[in-house]
């Protein structure tokens, strides 16, 4: 079958036109910062992908515009999970991003090298590639994936044009040459995999890339209807995703201790245990893994004090406190989860959030902050946001901080009496209070739907504040030894 051909004449007369369509929806796509789009550009060697997005370049204004061709990760890349390098690359709204293969290269570079008998389709890997798509999506972000392909001789031709000039020579790198050399077993598992993530909301649009002028034109009205897609998308009302229904359980049962610890007892397992903590961090093996802790619980439940119990014990290197509020007017541009995966730790580190990514069915739900929408496709979301950190070798402890009305209000009015701890109420906490049975509601549903064998839950019984940093600092230890 030939390949489809466009003629100088016919290109020249059309590109006028679509570049001031491109232009326009740009302009709309900044100024409104309704969405956001992300342009997956992957093909076969030699089918014109750098000179596809240069040109592109040429055609629309590069400021609002990023361009990542991460390649294969290195040794920094590695102590992260997989995707935390291109959740740090994503666009916000109001701006493109292209990326080189994204998050599509490196699961096909591993397919590709598979022997012909033992290759099998990564199941989990698909899956996860497509539920990252799913809540880009959800999240106001466009993917745009277009995969650019030629025939086989025309490969061959361009690649020797391309190393016979010194100029040109170093754009055809090894892994080009090896896959022109097994172009047909490229192309079958490039087939597969393309089958397998094509989706209705993500889907990819394969163009010839034999043909320059052709090539160009197909791939900016590819580009051109897909902004206009995404802008009338964020237009419309959203889905209201289907939530599993609540459990009948509408509240969090916690037994609270009937007297306080002696204070000498206290003392003594507070140094016992902080200290079976730095030996636990301490040791060569944790360097492989990495440690994840999220605080949550209502006002003055004492996530801080415990939190500070949990840090003496450790090198002020090895951690990082990361306080999470209401979501500055920069990270309201992103999807939700991104201002999460930019504070995941490295492996031999230790990252400790102070409240977390459990806003969104928490608080937001609570106070009517997000559409119904949003929290309730969340629950699925942050179950696979914790499995892939644990996948990587981060260990996550939760711990939700249960104080009760009683005791939370007598803290209040402690504070408030204290010129030194005035700060840490203010009217906003006063005005929470009238919410605490709702609060506790979406507490129960949200422990209950995201206690996972890989990220455990720990309810903390917190009217003893001295009992609940024992056992913060208790499940801690358990945590790693596990």
């Amino acid at each position: 079958m030939a390949a489809p051909r466009i003629s100088k004449a016919a290109f020249e007369r059309t590109l006028p036109k679509l570049r001031d369509e491109l232009l326009d929806l740009q302009l709309k796509l900044h100024t409104s910062k309704s969405c956001a789009v992300a342009v997956i550009v992957a093909g076969t060697a030699a089918a014109g992908r750098s000179e596809t997005v240069n040109e592109l370049l040429e055609w629309l204004d590069p400021k609002h515009i990023g361009v990542h061709a991460l390649g294969a990760p290195n040794s920094e890349d590695r102590r992260y999970p997989a995707l935390w390098r291109y959740w740090r690359k994503l666009p916000a709204r109001g701006r493109m991003t292209f990326f080189f293969a994204g998050w599509y290269s490196e699961y096909l570079s591993g397919l590709i090298k598979q022997d012909s008998k033992s290759r099998h389709h990564d199941q989990r890997s698909v899956e996860r590639i497509l539920q990252l798509e799913n809540m880009l999506v959800r999240d106001g972000v466009r993917v745009v994936k277009i995969y650019l392909h030629t025939d086989h001789e025309t490969q061959k031709r361009r690649i020797e044009q391309l190393r016979a000039s010194k100029l040109t020579r170093w754009r055809v790198t090894k892994e080009d040459r090896w896959q022109a050399k097994h172009f047909h077993r490229v192309n079958d598992v490039v087939h597969a995999c393309l089958e397998a993530t094509d989706h209705e909301t993500t889907p990819w649009h394969r163009v010839d890339g034999t043909d320059e002028e052709y090539r160009l034109l197909t791939v900016g009205k590819i580009l051109r209807d897909e902004i206009a897609a995404g802008l009338k998308a964020r237009e419309q009302k959203p889905v209201d995703w289907p939530s599993e229904k609540p459990a009948k359980v509408t509240t969090i049962s916690v037994l609270q201790p009937q007297r306080p610890i002696d204070d000498d007892d206290y003392e003594h397992q507070l140094e016992t245990l902080q200290g079976r903590l730095a030996r636990l961090v301490r040791k060569s093996r944790f360097c492989k893994h990495g440690l994840v802790l999220a605080f949550e619980g209502m006002d003055a439940a004492g996530k801080g004090g415990a939190i500070r119990r949990v840090t003496h014990a450790l090198d002020a290197r090895m951690y990082q406190v990361v306080p999470v509020s209401a979501p500055t007017p920069e990270e309201m541009l992103y999807p939700y989860l991104w201002r999460f995966w930019r504070h995941i730790p490295a492996k031999g580190s230790i990252a400790i959030f102070d409240r977390s990514w459990y806003g969104r069915v928490l608080v937001e739900r609570v106070r009517d902050l997000t559409p119904d929408a949003d929290w309730k496709r969340a629950y699925a979301e942050i179950v696979e946001f914790e499995r892939q950190l644990t996948e990587h070798g981060l260990f996550v402890a939760k711990f939700w901080l249960a104080v009760s009305k009683d005791e939370q209000l007598k803290r209040f009015k402690a504070r408030d009496e204290d010129p030194l701890k005035r700060f840490k109420v203010d009217r906003e906490d006063w005005a929470n209070r009238r919410y605490y049975d709702a609060y506790q509601a979406a507490a129960a549903e949200m422990i209950r739907r995201t206690d996972t064998e890989h990220a455990k839950w720990t309810l903390v019984a917190a009217d003893d504040k001295k009992q609940a940093r024992l056992t913060v600092l208790k499940a801690v230890c358990e945590t790693l030894e596990r």
